[in-house]
């Protein structure tokens, strides 16, 4: 396939919601992270320029990304599938990887997350699968079984790298793509059997035997699993309606753990109150109205497709992540997407708003050529000489 450059419209609402989530999310980072990076690294911006500088490798790409025809990588889907199975069976080998919070990172250049690369590896390979298997999606092995087998695979592998909020959020993926591409319901009955899996995961590392207990009732662990819930819920309370400002929260100091990744959501409610959490779900919401609405114009299916992954892909763990901080959901450890720290998830996030915005480019671009293409129709009453101007 040749791969053809030309530059392409973008799309304004699409970029103003990303932009303002980024603005957003690197003015709490910087409020958030302070006082943890002035005691660990003796300056309190290492964790904001690291953020930015990942924040400017993201951008980059999306721009980049925003300009080439999503149709390159869905033709390609195979083999950045292959690419990803192969890091994630890398980070199995020793010497390749170390734990960090207990999920595996590879180490051979920069710090980073597998999973977060499967995500959209997931993502363009189901996008061509279902596009070129539409008259049989209807069918159990083709609409079903392929697609799980899939979705299996990545999240057996994932697991394995001790990494389930990841493994979590491909199979929230996959299944709503499955929904979406017209996968009957009655097949999903089969996933109860997958109950009995998640309790064996779960009883295999006591920690999150312990995060279940301490979800049900946090107040009879305060000072072990509760401890992260109960001051999470301290920060919303002391947040009120407005906050108590921007840069004044109380729970940064060293009481709410992870105040830079997990919990960030709660820092925010904490310093810009209900107002700054009712604004940044919008935010998201816009998103995710702008991306199921750029999926419902694509040109072709693929396009459709691909357009629900990759807005899947910032909605999911956005949506945990802060039914966590609110404790309507057990405690894992997932970012918020342009909010928390890490360089995996920002550039992921990025390069999935630039696949988004070549996905709506070309839409615009498919229907502008419809419109040029259009046979001007003369009327009975214009004469031919004079177009549109009526005969007296």
């Amino acid at each position: 396939m040749k791969l053809k450059l030309q530059r392409q419209p973008l799309d304004t609402l699409l970029l103003t919601i990303i932009i303002m989530l980024m603005g957003l999310g690197v003015t709490t980072l910087l409020s958030a992270s302070f006082s943890l990076a002035e005691v660990t690294y003796q300056t309190p911006y290492y964790y904001f320029f690291s953020q930015l500088k990942h924040l400017g490798l993201g951008c980059v790409m999306m721009l980049i990304l925003s300009q080439i025809p999503y149709n390159f990588f869905v033709r390609f889907s195979e083999l950045l599938g292959i690419f990803a199975l192969l890091l994630l069976v890398l980070i199995l080998v020793p010497g390749m990887a170390r734990e960090v919070k207990g999920a595996g990172r590879w180490m051979i250049l920069v710090p980073f997350q597998p999973s977060e690369a499967t995500k959209l590896a997931v993502v363009v390979f189901l996008a061509r699968y279902f596009s070129m298997n539409k008259d049989s999606i209807h069918k159990f092995w083709y609409g079903f079984v392929v697609p799980s087998l899939v979705m299996v695979l990545a999240c057996g592998l994932i697991v394995l790298e001790k990494d389930l909020g990841g493994a979590i959020v491909v199979f929230v993926i996959v299944t709503l793509m499955m929904l979406a591409a017209g996968v009957r319901l009655w097949n999903f009955a089969f996933f109860i059997s997958l109950v009995p899996l998640v309790m064996v995961l779960i009883n295999i590392y006591k920690h999150r035997i312990s995060r279940v207990i301490s979800w049900l009732d946090p107040w009879s662990a305060p000072q072990a699993g509760g401890f992260s819930i109960i001051h999470s819920f301290y920060a919303f309370a002391n947040g009120g309606l407005f906050g108590a400002g921007p840069g004044e929260g109380q729970q940064k100091m060293f009481f709410l753990p992870e105040v830079h990744t997990d919990y960030i959501f709660s820092i925010l409610g904490e310093e810009l109150g209900l107002v700054g959490v009712i604004a940044t779900c919008l935010l998201f919401l816009g998103l995710a109205y702008r991306g199921f609405m750029i999926a419902r114009a694509a040109k072709n299916l693929s396009g459709f497709h691909t357009a629900i992954g990759m807005t899947l892909t910032i909605l999911v763990p956005a949506c945990i992540n802060m039914c966590v901080a609110v404790s309507l959901i057990p405690a894992k450890g997932l970012p918020l997407p342009f909010f928390s720290y890490g360089g995996s998830s920002l550039i992921v996030s990025c390069t999935a708003i630039g696949i988004l915005l070549n996905v709506s480019a070309q839409s615009q671009s498919a229907a502008q050529n419809d419109r040029l293409n259009m046979p001007l129709v003369v009327k009975p009453y214009v004469k031919s000489e004079h177009i549109g101007v009526r005969s007296s």
